[in-house]
């Protein structure tokens, strides 16, 4: 009877540990937001805070690139600022937007918002930490 190698003998107790702590994979959900957000420019479809502001963002846009950088361009003028994402506790995608201006239209983007809907051409979110303001983007 042979005795097993070493090198067999860890190749199978290693692929026993991959499959015994699988967790969910949250990149694969991560990704594809990331992939919609920058794959285009974007313009606020509806903006609620105690009343609808969409028109505060006529004819702006977003756009976001995959080094975190997010710019709003309205009439000739680019504001730049920063975009992260994360995954809370409770699995909910956030969206973080941090515009340095003092603009108070693209001031209100400045939040932690929680993604509540997702498609390839419209993206829903509220304020993390109220439901009662409301924020949508769709492709151009």
């Amino acid at each position: 009877m042979k005795k097993p190698k070493p090198l067999f003998a860890a190749f199978v107790l290693s692929l026993g540990f991959a499959f015994t702590n699988c967790s969910p994979d949250k990149s694969v959900f991560a990704s594809a937001t990331e992939e919609v957000l920058i794959r285009s420019a974007w313009t606020v479809d509806y903006y609620y805070n105690a009343q609808d502001m969409t028109d505060e963002f006529t004819s702006g846009r977003l756009l976001f690139s995959s080094t975190g950088v997010v710019g709003y361009q309205k009439n000739g003028e680019t504001i730049a600022g920063k975009w992260s994402r994360k995954i809370d506790a409770a699995n909910n995608e956030l969206i973080d937007l941090q515009f340095n201006t003092t603009n108070s239209n693209v001031g209100m983007l400045n939040e932690t918002w929680k993604l509540t809907s997702r498609s390839p051409n419209l993206l829903q979110f509220e304020d993390n930490s109220s439901t009662d303001i409301h924020f949508t983007i769709k492709t151009q």
